[in-house]
């Protein structure tokens, strides 16, 4: 049984404070997934970058593209903190027994003219069929047209899970699902299920993000759900709810 799960930059650091983690998040999500691992279930991790890697992306436009030297900078200075933000990630894993075995993104994937192109899914599989457990990221990486361009964890999250034949993949979202205003309106409640057909009122979240926030995260899970797999969006409180599918507080994705 192989599930994908995409820890949110949100989830797992303080978006509005560069660089920092939200430690106790990173601990439950750890525990769970070992909890899980131990009774057989298979991970691909992905996690995104949040007050770690959007920043600095966005203060060298990084998504526009271009190869000017300020641009060289940047995509080494967006790789450097995003690598400190996985290492972060997978130690605690390794400190609960998860075998936890970072990939660079930006060397098994790149992009063209801002859209993934290329992806080692075949490193993934090898990894999973030794109970490894490969713990990616969004990431800034080489792009044939624009020179250098953001592969949202998203967007990986929901290919791994389409092209590996995962039977979950759960997105973890600091807001805790979907609702049917911006979480922080009072008259927002959490929808329970959607569909391409619902009609959602998408808020911009707080804080920087350079991937396409919730809209985005929605047009991949559809792409899954459309392939069978079954995709839930909630907060890291009911993580484990997700994966097994079990009735809580979160958001089901129907096809």
């Amino acid at each position: 049984m192989l599930a994908v799960v995409k820890l949110g930059g949100s989830a797992i650091t303080n978006k509005a404070k560069p660089y920092t983690v939200r430690r106790e998040n990173i601990v439950k999500a750890s525990k769970t997934i070992s909890k899980l691992y131990s009774e057989g279930w298979d991970f691909v991790l992905i996690h995104g970058g949040g007050s770690f890697g959007h920043p600095t992306a966005a203060k060298y436009r990084l998504q526009e593209g271009g190869l000017e030297p300020e641009k060289l900078r940047g995509y080494a200075e967006t790789r450097y903190w995003m690598t400190k933000l996985n290492t972060y990630v997978v130690k605690t894993l390794l400190v609960y027994g998860v075998p936890a075995v970072s990939i660079q993104t930006s060397a098994v994937a790149y992009n063209a003219n801002g859209k993934m192109a290329r992806f080692d899914y075949e490193i993934i599989r090898e990894m999973l069929s030794r109970r490894l457990v490969p713990v990616l990221y969004g990431d800034a990486v080489l792009d044939t047209i624009r020179g250098f361009s953001i592969l949202s964890g998203d967007t990986i999250a929901s290919r791994v899970a389409i092209h590996l034949g995962a039977e979950v993949l759960v997105y973890v979202m600091g807001s805790g699902g979907v609702y049917s205003r911006p979480p922080e309106n009072p008259d927002a409640t959490l929808l329970r299920e959607i569909s391409r057909k619902s009609f959602l009122t998408v808020g911009e979240a707080s804080g920087i993000d350079v991937t396409g926030g919730l809209r985005e995260k929605l047009e991949e899970a559809f792409a899954a759900a459309e392939k069978g797999i079954k995709v839930n969006i909630g907060g890291i409180s009911f993580l484990e709810e997700m994966i097994l599918g079990v009735e809580a507080p979160y958001t089901r994705v129907l096809p």
